[in-house]
């Protein structure tokens, strides 16, 4: 039976994937999605099946400006970034440095849950209180 072989890396795999798209060519992988939204124009030596499914994977894009964007499954607009923007992203992410701003929008729903819960339990015991105070 052969041994297994684990290999241990400084970086996340998906951090080591996105170095690997760069290397490809120069352009973001959205490249030929944003041209065809900009201008309906394909890529060079596109056949017809790569066009057909350029246009199917540009309805669910819109361009507003320069940026490009991706309508999520509940309609929310997602930024389409390149790799070094992404990197960029994933390492402020990491240290910490976003934690702040997500973590208010994490705890927001569960902290209007306790809200209403706090006031449904005033509501209960004391009927009078609830009416006479605000929970903010």
């Amino acid at each position: 039976m052969k041994p297994i072989q684990i290999s241990i890396y400084e970086a996340p795999a998906h951090c080591c994937n996105i170095d690997n798209e760069e290397e490809k060519d120069y352009h973001p992988w959205y490249h030929d999605i944003l041209r065809y939204v900009k201008s309906r124009e394909y890529p060079d030596h596109a056949t017809e099946n790569d066009k057909k499914t350029l246009r199917r994977l540009a309805i669910d894009y819109v361009l507003d400006g320069e940026i490009l964007y991706k309508k999520g499954k509940d309609q929310v607009l997602l930024r389409c970034v390149d790799a070094v923007e992404a990197k960029e992203i994933l390492e402020e992410v990491h240290e910490g440095t976003c934690l702040e701003g997500l973590l208010g929008l994490l705890l927001l729903p569960q902290i209007n849950r306790n809200k209403i819960a706090l006031a449904l339990a005033l509501a209960v015991t004391d009927p009078m209180s609830a009416t006479s105070s605000q929970v903010d």
